[in-house]
């Protein structure tokens, strides 16, 4: 049975509709009233039977429903309700006797979302009912900001990785072609047309460490069930991110200095990703670094046994709010075009992910003038073998 009073419902309240389902007429007709002077459109049903064919017919906002019916009682309801896709998220009010104890810890285990006691304190009903409507709304609305939201992490994720992949290719035959043709034509062009090639060859190469790093933090953030962890000397991971960094700290006059360190200091990880994550951080420490300043690197073993990997700069350091910012993906301190280094920011993000990816954390201690202090740390379950250590 349905019951309506349009004329007594306002706003928001008259899309509201709630199923009453109890084998009494007289507290079904009781609560129906109560429903009506909320503002609530009423649906009746005297047993779970009917209710069940209701719920299939109609979207409701709540369904209160009695334990005790006959063909179909309120724990087999519940059961029928929770099994729909199409009323999973509908919020159940449960009505069950004064002390009834177990059955509303049932009712709970079935998937109820509240429960009053009969007999029913009608103003409190009131009071009860809004308030599980409006949780009930707020929940399936953030269920589907979630939803939505991970829907479109996946599909930014995935557009990241195809278009990755699909930029460098070109890239690097771009790259590769306009190489042989600039030394081809070496001699037999004016400086400024070898000029104007050199130019190209630099676009070319931004462009394809701005795609790599846009692949890598793809790979690093949705991923981290899917790495291959071996166990792997800190030393090689040390010596193979520092090496590619040596000629740039060289033309700006920065000393890069690598702490010495035992090669059996061994961790459980993704070389490549932790490699690539010391290489970020190097490569920041290096490009904000003032010309004769030094870059320092080690690694060392705590007593808990984790581990710690450094890199320590003299640069100009940051607030903690430009920090915050510089840890979101895409952001450098200075974004203009006048900006120092080039790039899109994406240094420190790719590196906090590959941490987090690991069970660790990117800790980073920075003031302004004072420089910065970026270390990955990792668990000890990470850390195999702790000999040997600086």
């Amino acid at each position: 049975m349905y019951n309506s009073a349009p004329g007594e419902m306002t706003g928001e309240q008259s899309r509201r509709r709630v199923l009453a389902v109890d084998d009494d007429p007289i507290m079904r007709e009781v609560m129906c009233e109560q429903l009506k002077s909320m503002g609530f459109d009423h649906f009746q049903a005297e047993n779970g039977e009917v209710a069940a064919d209701i719920l299939a017919r109609e979207q409701l906002n709540l369904a209160i429903i009695d334990i005790s019916m006959p063909k179909l009682d309120g724990f087999g309801l519940l059961r029928h309700i929770r099994q729909n896709p199409r009323n999973i998220d509908l919020p159940v009010i449960v009505c069950t006797s004064h002390n009834d104890r177990t059955s509303i810890d049932r009712a709970f285990e079935l998937g109820a979302s509240s429960f009053i006691i009969k007999p029913i304190n009608w103003p409190q009903f009131a009071h009860h009912v809004r308030f599980v409507v409006r949780s009930g709304e707020t929940e399936r609305a953030l269920r589907t900001a979630q939803n939505e939201a991970l829907t479109a992490s996946r599909m930014k994720n995935g557009l990241f990785h195809v278009l990755s992949h699909e930029l460098k290719t070109p890239l690097t035959a771009l790259i590769g072609l306009t190489s042989v043709l600039g030394e081809s034509l070496q001699g037999k062009v004016s400086d400024t047309e070898a000029e104007q090639l050199v130019h190209v060859v630099e676009g070319a190469s931004r462009l394809n460490a701005i795609v790599s790093d846009i692949l890598l933090l793809s790979k690093a953030l949705p991923n981290p069930a899917q790495q291959k962890l071996v166990p792997t000397s800190v030393a090689e991971i040390l010596d193979d991110a520092v090496v590619g960094h040596r000629t740039t700290a060289r033309a700006k006059d920065v000393r890069l200095v690598q702490m010495p360190l035992g090669r059996d200091f061994i961790i459980s990880c993704d070389p490549h990703l932790i490699r690539q994550a010391i290489s970020k951080l190097v490569d920041n420490a290096v490009k904000f670094s003032p010309h004769g300043a030094a870059v320092e690197v080690w690694a060392h073993g705590k007593a808990d046994g984790s581990a710690i990997i450094s890199v320590r700069d003299q640069g100009p350091g940051l607030t903690q709010t430009k920090l915050k910012e510089c840890l979101k993906p895409f952001v450098q301190e200075d974004m203009s075009y006048a900006r120092p280094a080039e790039g899109l920011g994406l240094g420190l993000p790719i590196a906090k992910a590959i941490c987090e990816a690991h069970g660790g954390e990117l800790v980073i201690q920075t003031a302004p003038g004072q420089g910065l202090v970026a270390a990955i740390w990792l668990p000890a379950s990470k850390v195999n073998v702790m000999r040997g250590a600086a």
